[in-house]
Parts: structure tokens; sequence; C-alpha cells
């Protein structure tokens, strides 16, 4: 069996959505952010558009690539806490989107609607309940919990939470915070079939070997009407389209696979799924600032989710949160919500 730095590995050169050969778009990848060994390239597939890694490491060998990652960091307080400028747009935004009661008094209600005219805000706010509307309906499942942050985040908000996490290291952390934690795979998990009406799907799809066969999974657990949401990087974005190969959402080689708007409905339809919403957002914390880094020095130290953004990365984001409204494939990031 191949071997890639200590890694074991297979060759991937077709397609695993279509079967179709691809070609070589980028190669020598190396791990920008952490120390995964192995050097990858990235393929993209002639007839369907998807871009996937190449080799693929075998199953037993994912752990190698993730013994540091930002999960086991520092998580952001709640953002919704507090009294400044974005704990009260959070809270007026996430009342509008069905959370009662969460807003202090009509001013913040008011600033909430106000703020759909307003993108860039409204997008970043909205982020943190993941298209997840209110009122609560029971029980989340969060596939993917890592250390447990957005648990954290619905917890407060009044739902039920558990998670799915493989990695051993973002599942303790998650425990130490109150959280029931299964630390599987997707594929791994004894989850009751028709057992959940909510699952949430964060940047998860990107990094799993077969997300056909991950969705149809997760299509097994959902109650009858339950509904999944799935956000992933866009293959398709403005920032792709400008950094490259030094994109920061290429993050080789945790990410084995790199979908278009279009090849991820597609997948949840095979998956026996049906999209209810989808669209792309201009959000991307650190996309800006990680991908200058990556494209000049080869590197950058992403540390957690609390690195503060320069002021160049924010500008992008806000100006490709007005870019979707006139060109609605460009944003960094996917968002779909799916039903059984």
């Amino acid at each position: 069996m191949p071997d890639n730095e200590g890694v074991r590995v297979r060759e991937a050169l077709r397609c695993p959505l279509c079967g179709n050969l691809g070609a070589i778009l980028y190669s020598g990848l190396r791990d920008r952010y952490w120390d995964a060994p192995g050097s990858w390239s990235l393929r993209r597939c002639g007839t369907c558009g998807h871009l996937w890694l190449d080799p693929q490491p075998e199953p037993g060998e994912i752990g190698k690539l993730y013994t540091s990652y930002f999960s086991h960091g520092e998580t952001p307080r709640l953002p919704f806490v507090g009294d400044g400028f974005w704990e009260k747009a959070s809270r007026g935004v996430l009342e509008a989107l069905g959370y009662r009661g969460i807003a202090k008094g009509p001013r913040e209600r008011w600033i909430g609607g106000l703020l759909r005219l307003m993108p860039p805000v409204w997008d970043e706010c909205a982020q943190v309940v993941r298209s997840i509307r209110g009122p609560v309906r029971g029980e989340l499942f969060d596939v993917g919990c890592g250390n447990g942050s957005y648990l954290e985040v619905m917890r407060a908000l009044g739902w039920r939470v558990r998670g799915l996490e493989p990695d051993p290291v973002a599942a303790r952390i998650a425990r130490g915070r109150g959280f029931d934690v299964i630390e599987r795979s997707i594929e791994e998990a004894d989850i009751p079939q028709e057992s959940l009406q909510v699952v949430t799907m964060d940047h998860v799809i990107e990094h799993v070997i077969d997300p056909v066969q991950a969705l149809a999974t997760a299509h097994g657990w959902l109650k009858e009407g339950g509904q999944m949401t799935i956000t992933t990087p866009n293959a398709e974005s403005r920032g792709h389209r400008k950094f490259r190969d030094a994109w920061f959402h290429l993050d080789p080689p945790r990410h084995l696979h790199l979908f278009s708007l279009r090849n991820l409905m597609a997948c949840v339809e095979r998956a026996g799924l049906r999209t209810v919403e989808c669209g792309t957002v201009g959000s991307g914390h650190l996309v800006y600032d990680g991908s200058v880094s990556v494209r000049t020095t080869g590197r950058f130290r992403v540390g957690d989710l609390t690195t503060v953004a320069s002021g160049r990365d924010r500008a992008f984001r806000i100006g490709e949160s007005f870019l979707v409204r006139v060109r609605p494939a460009a944003g960094e990031e996917i968002f779909l919500t799916c039903k059984r």
C-alpha cells in the first residue's frame, strides 16, 4: 500500500461523484496551518467540476491529519451576551430568526429588522445559529461538534443538544463543558433510525471519504420531515478564484473534497434528501488574512477561532456579502438545508 510520509494512502484518479478521470489542478500541496505529514495534489473533474484530494488517506489513517487542529483550542464567548453593538445586533437578528424573547426590548427588535437591509452585518449575526431558525423544537444533533462551541450557543438558546465527534481531543473538551458527545465517525455512530428532528453539519462534509454515504447515513437518522443543515467551503467562491492554490479553504490534507453548490445538491439528492433552501454567503473569518499569508510565506498560524481578523479581511467579507446579491454563487461558504 502506498505511503505518503507515514500516512497510508490510495490513488484517487477518478471523480468520487461521477467516476470520470480528473486532471491535477494543484500539486505539491502541504499542510500550511499545522503539522500534518505528506505532499498532496488536488484534482478537478472535467465533467462535473468536483475537486478532491489525491492521494486519499486510508480511513484508519485520518487521525494522523488532526494531531493539531483549531477545535483543540479556545472558543469565542457567546456572541449575544453583552452590551456592545455586535451583541445587540446578534440578539436583534436572532429575534428576527424566530428566537422570541432574546432581544432586550423593542429597540433591539427594531435593529434586527433593519439589519436585513445590511447584508454583511445580518450574515455575520445569522451565522451564529447556522441557518437553524427558531422557535426551539426539541433536540439538535451536531455532527462534527468539535469542542462544543456551537452546542454552547444552541443550548443557551434553549435547545437540548448532543454531538458527534471522532477527534478524541476535541470530544474530551466538549464533554468537559458538560455535553453528551458520541466519539465516533458518521459511519461508525450507532444512532437509532428516524430518531432525530434537527441535524447540523458545519464544515464536516468536506472531511469525509464518501460524502454521499455520509449523507445517506444521516438521512436514516432523521424523522420524517426532519431537517439537516450543511455548510461547506465553496469551490467556486471569489476567494478561490482570487487566491487559487493559496486559498484558505483548500486546507490540505484535511479537506478531502471541495464542492460547488450544484454538486452538493446532487449529493444530497443521491442520499435520498430534498433540498429546501440553499445558496452561498460572503462570510469567511480569516479567509483573506490566511490566503495572503499562505501566498506570501506558505504558512498561516490559524491558532483558534478567537484570532482577530485584519481590517482588510473584514473589508473582503463585507464586499463579498454584497457581491452574492448579484452573483449568488460567489460566496466563500455554501449553505444548504434539506429534509427527509
